[in-house]
């Protein structure tokens, strides 16, 4: 990427302000070494089948290309039944008023307590017959790619996002628009112990991937 020359001497100044410093630098567990990655958006599944729904909290969700997405989804899960059955699941983008409706649908199991999703509100878009939870921010339609070996030894299911959509006020032609939302809209962070982040305030630059 060809940058001007004046952004070149903008990092080259801010960069030398590291230098010299006294960093804090500790060594982490390896068993908790993951949660240094775990600040991306904390996640929601919902899958149906056979006329049963559900939704979990997933924290293990990413993207492994434009199109496909990546969940960890445990042989614990009930939802999981759901989604190997029915081909499909559901990515949902909670938002900083549902911080206790994830921790909530994160701790309890259908399988132990199917009344959980009477306090979950669920709605239906056309042409997919798969529960979307409520005042999330977005919405992600995901068919299962069949790759049976990573999901029963890895616990990883592979993606094709085949719908999606958005709640406009903060995720607008194809760009997150935080800044300009209201603060209840942004998007949580969980990471251990209870504890929830939410997404911060933008920087824009003129220039970087991404801009149409």
């Amino acid at each position: 990427m060809n940058m001007p020359s004046i952004n070149i001497q903008i990092i080259i100044t801010l960069n030398s302000m590291h230098k010299g410093k006294t960093m804090s630098v500790q060594p982490v567990e390896i068993s908790k070494a993951y949660r240094l990655l775990q600040v991306g958006s904390t996640t929601m599944i919902s899958a149906k089948y056979d006329g049963v729904e559900n939704v979990m909290s997933a924290a293990w969700v990413g993207l492994a290309g434009e199109r496909k997405v990546v969940a960890y989804i445990g042989t614990q899960a009930f939802t999981r039944q759901l989604v190997e059955k029915s081909g499909y699941f559901v990515v949902q983008i909670p938002v900083v008023s549902q911080m206790a409706t994830v921790l909530y649908a994160g701790g309890r199991s259908y399988a132990d307590a199917p009344d959980k999703n009477d306090t979950i509100p669920f709605f239906y878009q056309p042409e997919f017959d798969l529960p979307l939870v409520a005042g999330c921010a977005g919405w992600l339609v995901c068919k299962v790619m069949p790759y049976p070996d990573i999901q029963q030894q890895h616990n990883l299911f592979m993606g094709d996002i085949v719908a999606a959509w958005s709640d406009d006020r903060v995720f607008r032609n194809g760009h997150w628009i935080f800044d300009d939302a209201p603060d209840e809209l942004r998007t949580v962070h969980y990471v251990a112990g209870g504890q929830f982040y939410a997404i911060g305030k933008g920087s824009k630059f003129e220039h970087g991937p991404g801009q149409d």
